[in-house]
C-alpha cells in the first residue's frame, strides 16, 4: 500500500488547507496521522486515488514524500506485534514506520515501512494482506 508524508512548518489552518484541497480534488482519505516535531508538522496520509492525491499536494506546494507500506494481519493479542518485530530484527531488517490501519474483533491490520520491503515481504508472507 502506498502512503504519503507531508512535512511543513506548522501553522493554524494547515490541516484544514490540506483536507480542503483533497476534498476539492475528490480524494478519499483512508487514514491520516499527524504530529508536530519542533516547528514542523508531519502528516501521513493513505488516500485514493493515490496519484491524484500526490499530484494535488505537490502542485499546491507541499513537501510530499511517497512511501510504500506492507500490510500484515495479526491477532489482536499481547505479543503479536512483538513477534513481527522480532522476526524482522532477527533478519536485520529495520522498521522505519509502523501504525495500525484497523482493528476489528480479534484481528488487526498493521502497516509497516522497512528498509528492505522485498525481504520483509518474504519474512512475513504468511501474514500479508
Amino acid at each position: 500500500m502506498k502512503s504519503l508524508t507531508i512535512i511543513q512548518e506548522t501553522r493554524p489552518g494547515l490541516l484544514a488547507e490540506i483536507t480542503t484541497l483533497l476534498e476539492r480534488e475528490g480524494v478519499n482519505m483512508q487514514t491520516i496521522d499527524g504530529d508536530t516535531v519542533g516547528s514542523s508538522a508531519v502528516i501521513s496520509i493513505m488516500a485514493e486515488p493515490y496519484e491524484q492525491c500526490f499530484n494535488a499536494l505537490v502542485e499546491a506546494g507541499f513537501k510530499v514524500f511517497p512511501h510504500e507500506q506492507i500490510l500484515v494481519e495479526i491477532e489482536d493479542q499481547p505479543g503479536a506485534l512483538a513477534e513481527i518485530s522480532r522476526r524482522l530484527a532477527n533478519e536485520q531488517i529495520d522498521i522505519r514506520s509502523i501504525h495500525f490501519v484497523s482493528r476489528q474483533k480479534e484481528q488487526c491490520i498493521v502497516a509497516l515501512e522497512t528498509e528492505n520491503d522485498f525481504r520483509a515481504r518474504q519474512m512475513l508472507r504468511d501474514l500479508l494482506v
